[in-house]
């Protein structure tokens, strides 16, 4: 009987985190101190969850495979910006697991992945969102604030650098998200 119970309780708990994968990256920072990023990815639901702990310039980013989009929320901006994920720079799950495991075993692992996201703050405010075509974790990450829609640029004369937000896997796939020109 007590073997029943044991068994019972190591499938009930063993089904539960089956389909996560958790990693904690922890590295030095700029000002001396240490930078943590946790990104749990969803094998199951084919999605990563990137949070960032700095500080003001913390973060969340979403990777959602199964509906194409990445969305990102700055939290010392109280926005969520929003990305089409169609676009040939952005690694597929499995190899941004690969650069993850990577960067934990080199510790010091630098990538030059990073994409540079333009958005409108006047023209690319999303007011009506259909939740549904962005799918359950961007859902939670964005419903109770302003949802930007940014794309990618090829060339940054267009944008205003200094005033960009930096998400993602910092060191491995960074995204920097600023103003256009245009707003």
């Amino acid at each position: 009987m007590k073997i029943l119970v044991v068994c019972l309780v190591l499938a009930i708990f063993g089904t539960q985190s089956h389909g996560y994968d958790v990693y904690n990256i922890i590295s030095p920072n700029n000002n001396g101190g240490n930078l943590q990023e946790t990104v749990t990815v969803d094998n199951e639901n084919h999605f990563a969850i990137i949070n960032i702990h700095a500080g003001s310039c913390s973060s969340t980013t979403v990777f959602d495979y199964k509906h194409r989009y990445i969305a990102s929320r700055v939290l010392s901006r109280r926005a969520c910006y929003i990305l089409d994920m169609k676009h040939k720079a952005i690694p597929a799950l499995d190899q941004l697991k690969r650069y993850i495991y990577e960067r934990k075993a080199l510790k010091n692992m630098y990538s030059d992945k990073y994409i540079w996201v333009k958005y409108s703050p006047l023209q690319s405010l999303i007011t009506h969102v259909d939740w549904f075509l962005f799918g359950s974790p961007i859902k939670q990450l964005c419903s109770h604030v302003p949802l930007y829609k940014g794309e990618v640029v090829e060339k940054t004369h267009d944008i205003h650098a200094e005033a960009c937000a930096k998400t993602g896997l910092l060191g491995i796939f960074g995204i920097s998200i600023c103003a256009g020109t245009d707003a």
